[in-house]
């Protein structure tokens, strides 16, 4: 049925790296939507000069997205790694200028800088240290988060948008404060839709493994590529679990722990040992999984 909803826009400024996490940013705001709005009302807008840009002429470039899609939006979502990006001729590039009109009007700015590893011959020496400089000057301006994965960059996405747009809509007061018993009812409903996602990721991690072990191949780094994405997965569906004072969050870590060490497993010549221990200890992680939705149910 029809329903009222509130609308924040949240803008996604970065330089041309960072192609994953311009995939990743708006994942991540979709599931919060699919989590959030339906009890909320409140719907978020991922927004990217590709996607909302429309041609204009009469000025700058810059100038142009600033007043088309800067000036509406709610919440800026910076993300660098090894380039600052091209100069706009008012601001050293198109990102700090995006960033820099935020912050003059007073709207949040979440910046986060990749420490991802990347193939050195790639980098451009000159705009890496813009990029460094950038980043000794907003630490001396503010506050800002890193991130080792797309993982670990998603699961510190989904509390900080939480976190800001609770503030934004307490402040701005446009929708009255829930009750008690709404509340509950919102976490239950919540619970259960991590539940199914849970599952149906545990299903698809099965499959997937399953076909892969049974196809006797003569490597182990398709399976291994197989438990890296899923580590990412299990990051981002642990930053949806609430906040609470019982072991589930270890659990996940343990897991997560667990794939992060069969990543180094390397193959000896010792009759195929090795080799088996590698999708035993890959069935153990997934059997340890299965148990994650019935904990997920009886929070």
């Amino acid at each position: 049925m029809p329903q009222k909803g509130i609308i924040y826009r949240i803008l996604i400024a970065s330089p041309s790296d960072v192609v994953q996490e311009r995939k990743a940013i708006p994942e991540v705001i979709h599931r919060w939507n699919a989590i959030n709005s339906l009890n909320t009302g409140i719907i978020i807008e991922p927004v990217l000069w590709e996607t909302h840009a429309t041609p204009e002429m009469g000025d700058r470039p810059q100038a142009i997205i600033n007043k088309q899609l800067v000036q509406n939006c709610d919440i800026l979502i910076g993300t660098l790694w090894t380039r600052l990006g091209t100069s706009t001729g008012t601001a050293e590039s198109g990102t700090v200028e995006e960033i820099q009109e935020f912050i003059r009007t007073g709207k949040p700015v979440l910046l986060y800088f990749s420490s991802i590893p990347v193939v050195p011959e790639s980098v451009d020496p000159g705009q890496y240290k813009r990029l460094l400089d950038f980043k000794q000057k907003c630490k001396k301006e503010g506050l800002f988060h890193e991130y080792e994965s797309i993982g670990e960059l998603r699961e510190k996405l989904h509390h900080h948008i939480t976190s800001n747009i609770n503030k934004l809509h307490n402040t701005q007061g446009k929708v009255e404060i829930e009750s008690e018993s709404y509340l509950q009812a919102q976490q239950q409903t919540n619970r259960r839709l991590l539940k199914t996602e849970f599952e149906s990721f545990v299903r698809r991690l099965e499959a997937e493994w399953n076909a892969e072990r049974d196809s006797q191949p003569y490597n182990i780094e398709d399976g291994k590529y197989i438990l890296d994405r899923a580590c990412s997965d299990i990051l981002d569906l642990r930053a949806q679990i609430p906040d609470g004072n019982d072991k589930l969050p270890d659990t996940l870590n343990q897991v997560i722990k667990s794939l992060k060490a069969i990543q180094r497993h390397r193959l000896v010549l010792d009759g195929g040992l090795s080799f088996k221990a590698f999708w035993n200890e890959g069935d153990r992680i997934i059997n340890l999984l299965k148990n994650i939705p019935a904990e997920l149910e009886n929070r």
